[in-house]
C-alpha cells in the first residue's frame, strides 16, 4: 500500500486505450483471449490470497494495534483536497493482534476483489465489453507489489514506517495533496505560537 505515483500505474490505461483503438472487440478469437486472460488472472489472485492467508496464520504476530471501523475502510482520495481531517482520535477503537488485523485486511481485499469480479462479469455478459476484464487484471498485477500484506509476508519487507499498522492506503492524488496539508498545519502551528508570543509581550 505504498503511496506515490509510479509510471507502471499507467500501463492498464495505456493497454485499454490500445485495445479501444486497434483491437476488434467483436472478434470471437479476441473475446476468447480476453476471457481466458481474465479467468487466469483472477485465479492467480485467489491463489495469492490463499498464500497470504496461510502465511498470516502460520506467522503469529501478537503485538497489539488499536483500530477503528474507519481504519478498515478504503481511504477518501478527495479528503485532502476538501480539507477533511480523517484522523479522528475520538472514535472508539478496538484492540487486535497484528495477526487478527492482517486477517481482517485480507478479508476486506478478498471481498473487494470478488465484488469487482462479479460486476465486470455482469458487464461483459450484458454488453460483451472486453476492456474492463483485461484492465482489471493488469491493475491488480501493477498494484500487488505495493500491497502491505504482500510486502510483509511474501517479499519479506521489513516493517518500515509506511507498513505500520493500521496501514495507510493512499492514492497518488492524496500523496500529492499531503505536503500542502502538512504545510497548512505547520503554518497554523507557527501562527498559534506567534499569537501566544504577542500575548506574553502585552502582559
Amino acid at each position: 500500500m505504498a503511496g506515490g505515483f509510479k509510471f507502471t500505474m499507467l500501463i492498464p490505461l495505456l493497454v485499454g486505450l490500445y485495445m479501444k483503438n486497434t483491437v476488434d472487440t467483436e472478434n470471437e478469437e479476441n473475446i476468447l483471449y480476453a476471457r481466458t486472460f481474465f479467468v487466469i488472472g483472477k485465479i492467480c489472485e485467489l491463489i495469492l490470497y490463499a498464500t497470504l492467508y496461510y502465511r498470516i496464520s502460520t506467522q503469529r504476530r501478537d503485538k497489539i494495534v488499536e483500530v477503528s471501523e474507519k481504519d478498515m475502510q478504503p481511504p477518501n482520495p478527495l479528503a485532502s483536497m476538501l480539507g477533511i481531517d480523517e484522523d479522528d482520535d475520538s472514535v472508539e477503537k478496538e484492540k487486535l493482534t497484528h495477526t487478527e488485523y492482517d486477517k481482517r485486511v485480507l478479508t476486506g481485499e478478498i471481498k473487494q476483489t470478488l465484488l469487482q469480479t462479479c460486476i465486470i462479469t455482469m458487464i461483459h455478459a450484458k454488453w460483451k465489453v472486453l476492456i474492463p476484464m483485461v484492465v482489471s487484471v493488469l491493475m491488480a498485477l501493477v498494484n500487488k507489489p505495493d500491497n502491505a500484506l504482500v510486502r510483509i509476508y511474501l517479499l519479506g519487507d521489513k516493517e518500515s514506517p509506511d507498513l505500520k499498522r493500521p496501514f495507510k492506503s493512499k492514492s497518488g492524488f492524496a500523496d500529492m495533496m499531503a505536503p500542502k496539508k502538512s504545510k497548512k498545519k505547520k503554518d497554523k502551528g507557527k501562527g498559534s505560537r506567534k499569537a501566544r508570543g504577542n500575548n506574553k509581550k502585552k502582559n
